[in-house]
C-alpha cells in the first residue's frame, strides 16, 4: 500500500516470473466475502458422520477374534465408538493392503461384525512401501518409477 496515498487503496506489484491468478472479494461484510470465496472454491462438505465420533485404535490386536472380543465390550460396558483401526500388525509380514495369512486370514468376519454394529474399520497406512521382490505392490511401484527419488 502507498502511504502517501490519502485513502491508502494504492498498491504496486512485481513479479519475477510468470504470471499470478488473483481473485478480490469486495464483500462488503465477512459473510458476502465467504459467499464470493465459496463461488469459487465451492463449498465445503461435512465429513462422515463416522469421522466425528469415538475412534478406538491400540497396537496389535491379535487376530480377528480379539478385535471381535474389543467391539464386543465396547458394547457390553455401552461405551459408543463408531471406528476400530488396526495397526500393521494385521498385515503380512509389514506389507500394506495385506492381510496377515493365520491371524487375520477371515477379515471377512471382523468387516462382517463391525458392519452388523454399524461400525468402520480403518486399516493404518504408513508412507513406506516394504522392499520385497514378492511384494506386487513393491514390484509396481518399482516398474512404474514411481518411489521418492533423492537428489
Amino acid at each position: 500500500v502507498d502511504p502517501a496515498s490519502q485513502d491508502g487503496t494504492a498498491t504496486w506489484w512485481l513479479f519475477e516470473s510468470g504470471i499470478i491468478d488473483a481473485f478480490m472479494f469486495a464483500g462488503p461484510t465477512p459473510q458476502a466475502v465467504m459467499e464470493q470465496y465459496h463461488t469459487v472454491t465451492g463449498w465445503p462438505r461435512m465429513p462422515p458422520l463416522c469421522a466425528l465420533g469415538k475412534h478406538q485404535s491400540r497396537w496389535n490386536y491379535v487376530d480377528v477374534a480379539d478385535s471381535l472380543s474389543v467391539n464386543r465390550k465396547f458394547d457390553e460396558h455401552d461405551i459408543p465408538y463408531d471406528v476400530l483401526w488396526l495397526d500393521i500388525e494385521h498385515t503380512d509380514g509389514k506389507k500394506y493392503f495385506t492381510w496377515h495369512p493365520t491371524h487375520f486370514k477371515d477379515a471377512d468376519k471382523l468387516l462382517d461384525g463391525l458392519a452388523t454394529t454399524k461400525r468402520k474399520l480403518v486399516t493404518i497406512i504408513d508412507p513406506h512401501i516394504k522392499k520385497d521382490d514378492h511384494y506386487d505392490v513393491y514390484n509396481t511401484l518399482k516398474k512404474k518409477d514411481m518411489f521418492t527419488k533423492t537428489v
